[in-house]
């Protein structure tokens, strides 16, 4: 499972500024960071009449575009999705992903305080952290605005470096539940066989596909 942290906060509290920061500071230690926002109103990105466009009116559930330095995606969804399954659209090849909003997520969170005499958004008993350059009363870690470093290691000790280990099996787009010692079998026999390729160094996730060509 990639770790996913939540920035949460009121309006104008700072949220996108903290996390550019966090993002670079990620970045800087070698991590492989993705980023989510949570947008209240639909965001078109697609142009009518476009080949993009036309493939989807056409009834394509995905459509793909690969240029020369980037992959764009778009992708049709029922209702208004979740974190959870903003997360799973992104794949596994990440270390840490770093959410804007989703204040009713499960997924831990860290609050920005805007200051004044608001209060915070959430309660503490559902955030991890709050950042705020004011003096607040707080039983859980406060950081100073500008404490990138100190949010960071916060971060990866408490939040990355704790997450237990995981596997999940998807068959014909179905997850498949399975008994934790079935995974763990699986897991480490797994593991054991990447250990015997070269060049590989430590394996942090691994994604296996397997495509059956008998129907």
């Amino acid at each position: 499972m990639i770790p996913v942290v939540t920035i949460v906060g009121k309006s104008g509290s700072g949220k996108t500024v903290l996390m550019e920061k966090l993002i670079a500071e990620f970045k800087s230690r070698g991590y492989r960071v993705a980023a989510v926002k949570h947008a209240h109103q639909t965001v078109e990105l697609d142009v009518q009449g476009k080949d993009t466009w036309r493939f989807s009116q056409a009834g394509s559930d995905t459509t793909v575009v690969a240029s020369p330095d980037r992959i764009t995606i778009f992708k049709a969804v029922r209702g208004e999705p979740g974190l959870a399954a903003a997360v799973a659209a992104l794949g596994q090849d990440y270390d840490l992903v770093l959410a804007e909003g989703f204040k009713m997520s499960t997924a831990p969170k860290i609050e920005v305080h805007g200051g004044g005499r608001t209060r915070p958004l959430c309660k503490e008993s559902e955030l991890r952290a709050l950042v705020s350059d004011e003096k607040l009363k707080s039983g859980i870690p406060l950081f100073r605005r500008n404490d990138i470093k100190g949010i960071a290691d916060f971060i990866e000790k408490q939040i990355m470096d704790k997450m237990p280990s995981g596997m999940s099996v998807t068959v014909n787009g179905k997850p498949v539940p399975m008994k934790p010692f079935v995974k763990d079998i699986i897991a480490s026999s797994i593991l054991a066989m990447l250990g015997t390729l070269k060049s590989i160094g430590i394996v942090r996730n691994a994604i296996i596909i397997i495509r059956n060509r008998e129907r």
